[in-house]
């Protein structure tokens, strides 16, 4: 539909009554960049692209069975991406083919000589009669209905999240009227659209209790359960919805949320929180952390803990602030000046998302460095359902449980980690001082420039990171421990990762895949592992070319002296499918495969 006729909000109400009849959904929004782009314009589409299933889902799939559209130039745009099933059914609302019926003939055409199916159909009389008193809204309810009968959701339970989604926001009659246009749209297609998808509902077939949660939120709830106290930031897409969520929730919990007037402002209090003995966290996109960078330098050099939520979108500079990528690494690695020490945590589903504060909070506090969850657009707004998960109420470090260091395969660090400044109390410790500066120091706290007390400092900052070297695991192999090809990703790439691998090698393949929950430092036997494999390459949201290396080849390649090469670096700000792995592993091992 346009941007603002509220196919979001629809396709919001569609996931969650998937969610609740026991089915797997994983979605894509489709979110124009411009906050109101002009109505029947190519720039003016949004939706959302939905997979719903009977098995757990981790990525958004390979091709659209069904794409529905308000009118001619949506569809004609969503033609455009290429992704439609052979088989699939395009149903068309005609409604507007008195504005530009030429337009509507040649989209038509365009479909019928795409080999798909063509459904035109018009909004019955009586929902039309509502729309009009809405002053022409309404339409998403009735596409609602339409595919909540195709897909066989009930419509008490759709009903009862349309209520719940518009809560008080309507009056009693506009939400009769907007029920009404749902009865609509579902009796037409129950009448008049002689296909339908029959989707068991499995996901509570193991007696657990559900939740229905996307990453933004999961990473919000972590930030609770991980017993941090402060967030701070300024509005930016796609990270402004932690903001939002911890708005309504974190003051029960003890919680503040601080909205600063700039990115600089809002990693500044945070640190200062931290720098207080008050556990914090700031979260951005891409150009808010390069705002941040001279903190992140400041908060390593005077050993303050500090956690950095980097949710990834297209760039550079204001780019495509509602399409996902994964550029930042190399900035998030690098970008601060001078030798300047952090620890990445990459999270690849919903899980990870929830979980990743808890082990941030650990690691910054432990080693007092900077530590950065790296999230994207595509995590941030991907919805999954899962077993309920296990929540810890953390007060203090000392009560992160090993599950959370299994989950990210890492072992605890040990007791006593030296620091370059001997004395590290909060202010107001009775009997202590404290000196903090971006300086170099002694370990007294005193300023020193003398050249063993630099070697010194930057040993040490160096060390720390090392702990966390020598304490990760051997990588989860998503396959065979040898073979012909090792497929190497982080963060959303893993979903397209594990389900690709699942078919290469029920096609005999010799092929293996690897997703990094910890980007920076890599573990130790990383070297020896692609030792193993004939060729390594990475499976990566960010640009390269056969003369420029994306991010995560480059840094595998720098770690690693393996020749490691990108298989997929496009920066399309769309996510990574299996079909585009898959086709790519069967042209790299055409030659090799064994079988």
């Amino acid at each position: 539909m346009d941007a603002g006729s509220g196919a979001q909000k629809a396709g919001d109400i569609l996931i969650r009554a998937f969610a609740k009849t026991g089915r797997y959904v994983f979605i894509e929004p489709m979110i124009p960049a411009e906050i109101n782009p002009p109505a029947r314009t190519r720039a003016a589409l949004s939706g959302v692209i939905i997979r719903v299933a009977d098995f757990d889902l981790m990525n958004i799939g390979n091709n659209t069975d069904i794409i529905l559209a308000a009118h001619e130039v949506v569809l004609d745009r969503r033609l455009d991406d290429e992704e439609h099933n052979p088989n699939c059914r395009v149903l068309l609302d005609m409604g507007d083919k008195k504005l530009n019926e030429e337009a509507y003939e040649s989209v038509c055409k365009r479909v019928s000589q795409l080999g798909l199916s063509i459904y035109p159909f018009e909004v019955v009389e009586e929902a039309t009669a509502i729309i009009k008193s809405f002053g022409g809204r309404g339409k998403n309810m009735y596409y609602l209905g339409m595919l909540s009968c195709i897909y066989g959701a009930p419509e008490d339970v759709v009903i009862q999240e349309i209520k719940l989604s518009f809560g008080k926001k309507l009056d009693e009659t506009l939400m009769s009227k907007n029920v009404s246009l749902f009865h609509a749209g579902f009796h037409y297609a129950k009448e008049n659209i002689h296909f339908s998808y029959e989707i068991a509902g499995d996901s509570h077939k193991n007696g657990k209790e559900k939740i229905f949660i996307d990453g933004n939120s999961a990473v919000s709830m972590g930030i609770i359960d991980a017993g941090i106290k402060l967030i701070s930031g300024y509005p930016i897409t796609p990270a402004s919805s932690i903001l939002h969520t911890l708005a309504s929730v974190f003051s029960s919990y003890g919680g503040i949320v601080h909205q600063a007037e700039d990115e600089i402002a809002a990693i500044g209090t945070a640190i200062g929180s931290y720098f207080g003995g008050v556990p914090a966290l700031t979260c951005t996109s891409g150009p808010g952390l390069s705002l941040k960078q001279e903190f992140i330098g400041y908060a390593s050099a005077a050993e303050i803990p500090l956690i950095i939520v980097d949710v990834q979108r297209g760039g550079p500079s204001t780019g495509m602030p509602t399409k996902t990528e994964q550029s930042d690494l190399l900035a998030a690695l690098y970008g601060s000046h001078g030798d300047n020490t952090k620890i990445l945590i990459s999270v690849g589903d919903i899980t990870d998302c929830f979980y990743a504060p808890h082990l941030a909070r650990y690691l910054a506090e432990k080693l007092r460095l900077p530590v950065f969850i790296m999230s994207d657009f595509q995590i941030a707004n991907s919805y999954k359902v899962l077993d309920k998960l296990s929540v810890f109420q953390m007060e203090t470090i000392e009560d992160i449980p090993d599950f959370i260091f299994q989950h990210f395969g890492l072992s605890r660090l040990p007791d006593h980690i030296e620091m370059v400044r001997t004395e590290q109390a909060d202010p107001g410790t009775p009997g202590k001082m404290r000196r903090v500066t971006g300086l170099n120091t002694d370990e007294s706290g005193s300023v020193n420039y003398f050249s063993m007390a630099s070697q010194r400092s930057h040993a040490i900052r160096n060390e720390k990171v090392h702990h966390v070297r020598r304490a990760l695991g051997k990588p989860k192999l998503m396959g065979r421990e040898e073979g012909d090809l090792l497929v190497v990703g982080w963060g959303s790439a893993r979903g397209a990762i594990e389900e690709a691998m699942r078919f290469c090698q029920q096609e005999g393949l010799a092929v293996s895949g690897m997703c990094l929950k910890i980007v920076y430092p890599l573990p130790l036997m990383l070297k020896e592992i692609f030792s193993r494999f004939k060729k390594v390459v990475t499976v990566e949201l960010a640009y390269g070319d056969e003369y420029k290396i994306p991010p995560l080849a480059m840094f595998l390649r720098s770690q690693t002296l393996v020749d490691v090469e990108a298989m997929i670096s496009g920066a399309t700000g769309r996510p990574i499918t299996p079909r585009m792995i898959r086709t790519k592993v069967q042209e790299l091992l055409s030659g090799c495969a064994v079988r």
